[in-house]
């Protein structure tokens, strides 16, 4: 087997594309990096989406598409990133900068696996656009969601032998569960307001729904159910959470670490699951297989 030689022209070129990309695009993901790893939950999405980057990376290689070229698809990619950037910059409009970020990773594929080769980074690619778009969004919910979880926490506790109030601090802000008149007190903090449930669940759905080549409509419905199940799981965690408190002897740390990674990977369990169900909305039907066919 002959080793393969690679244009030493084509190699400098990635590398410029490369080398722009980290100084235009660093201080964004940075901010990202920040953001997401304040919570476990948060973090282990950028591990769904390392999975499905290696799985892309895997087709790929199996059907030996690396071959580092230029090509007009990559130029096409890069040029709109670049578009996208100065837009976002003389606009001040950040989906616009997430866009170019997605579109400058694409390029770089592009050029390294061709246009063929990309497809089968698509899955990774969208559900890394959706974790960049949530990560700088849903944070200004943050109020927002501690409400929701509290009040609907609130509204089952009672149902399981539990009394509770909610109590809101304006100042600064602050969600209170005040339960069997002060027997357990529970912040409901920012950590709990659902975003790293949310997150996962979302990014995992939509991962699933690209590799199973489902139509957008079922993309969609299927992401939406996803935001669903991760924000109810949310609220299933913090009342699992209080009544373990108020009625075992564990200690709060072990109650709240353990009990809420228990919750987190059954929310997963139950987004991949309903992930795989099919849909009517599906390009084809058969066995869900890797888009790695010219004509996919």
């Amino acid at each position: 087997m002959e080793p393969k030689h690679y244009n030493w022209d084509t190699v400098f070129f990635l590398s410029v594309v490369l080398l722009v990309a980290v100084i235009a695009y660093g201080p964004l993901v940075g901010g990202l990096w920040e953001a997401g790893s304040r919570t476990t939950q948060a973090l282990n999405a950028f591990v769904l989406l390392g999975v499905a980057f290696w799985d892309g990376f895997r087709t790929a290689a199996r059907a030996d598409y690396f071959k580092p070229t230029i090509n007009t698809h990559g130029l096409f990619l890069f040029g709109l990133s670049c578009l996208a950037l100065a837009a976002a910059s003389l606009a001040q409009v950040w989906p616009l900068a997430v866009l170019g970020l997605c579109l400058n990773i694409g390029a770089l594929l592009s050029f390294c696996f061709g246009r063929k080769g990309t497809i089968a980074f698509y899955p990774a690619l969208a559900g890394f656009g959706a974790m960049v778009a949530l990560l700088v969004w849903v944070p200004q919910l943050d109020e927002w969601l501690r409400l929701l979880a509290g009040r609907v926490s609130v509204g089952i506790l009672p149902n399981l032998g539990i009394r509770a109030d909610m109590v809101v601090e304006a100042d600064p802000f602050q969600v209170i569960l005040v339960a069997e008149k002060g027997a357990g007190i529970f912040n409901v903090a920012t950590e709990c307001n659902g975003f790293g449930i949310l997150l996962s669940s979302v990014v995992l759905a939509l991962i699933i729904a690209l590799r199973r080549r489902v139509s957008w409509v079922g993309v969609i419905l299927k992401v939406g159910a996803a935001a669903v199940i991760g924000l109810a799981f949310n609220v299933i965690r913090i009342v699992a959470i209080t009544m373990a408190t108020l009625r075992t002897e564990f200690g709060y740390g072990l109650i709240h670490e353990g009990l809420g990674t228990v919750v987190y990977l059954l929310a997963l369990t139950v987004v991949y699951a309903v992930s795989l169900i099919d849909s009517p909305f599906s390009w084809r039907c058969g066995r869900a297989v890797p888009c790695t066919d010219p004509g996919a």
